[in-house]
């Protein structure tokens, strides 16, 4: 069954929502941006979020201690690097934290993703740029890939039954969970709707 990430919670009324929308997974991001959230502000949404929902740590090259702590804290579940981090990052980062790790890849090619299938992360996330850009990337670049992997850029309602056509372990919805910058309650509903009833055949 494909599995269905909310990134981009931004405060209590978002994990309040997403307790609602039961997703299989939520994103907190700790870069700078739009839907940056601080630590405090994470360790508030994850104290009222379902306990049974994870939530990612986005991360741009994070010193790997700020992840740690927040691991150790309970505030996040999973991590989420998204900054291009090499190989010796990622096992330097796993011998400190014992949780999954999801490894961004920016694809343009084919070879973009062939070149990280060897990852010691635990996941791949194929996205448009660095993230959080609410553009696609070209679907038809995907090779077959030995590795669960979500499919992030761009997802929306109206071409996620596409997107999941792909084969994903999950799809990971940001700005296609909100209207006018704001998570949206019925959008996040909508979306894990689709996902359960494709998964599920119906």
């Amino acid at each position: 069954m494909a599995k269905i990430k909310l990134c981009g919670l931004t405060g209590v009324r978002d994990a309040l929502y997403a307790n609602e929308a039961v997703p299989d997974y939520v994103g907190f991001v700790f870069e700078k941006g739009r839907h940056f959230v601080s630590d405090q502000t994470a360790e508030e949404m994850r104290h009222v979020l379902d306990p049974h929902i994870p939530a990612a740590g986005v991360f741009v090259r994070e010193d790997p201690r700020h992840i740690e702590t927040l691991v150790k804290k309970g505030i996040i579940q999973i991590v989420q690097l998204h900054g291009g981090e090499t190989e010796s990052y990622i096992h330097a980062l796993r011998s400190r934290i014992r949780c999954p790790v999801i490894r961004a890849v920016s694809v343009s090619s084919a070879a973009d993703i062939g070149a990280v299938q060897n990852t010691e992360a635990d996941f791949l996330l194929l996205d448009h740029g660095r993230g959080g850009t609410g553009i696609a990337f070209d679907w038809s670049l995907i090779p077959p890939i030995h590795k669960p992997w979500f499919m992030a850029g761009g997802i929306e309602e109206e071409n996620i039954r596409q997107a999941l056509s792909y084969g994903p372990y999950g799809v990971d919805i940001s700005s296609g969970a909100e209207t006018e910058g704001h998570k949206d309650l019925l959008k996040m509903k909508r979306l894990v709707r689709i996902v359960r009833q494709e998964s599920e055949g119906l």
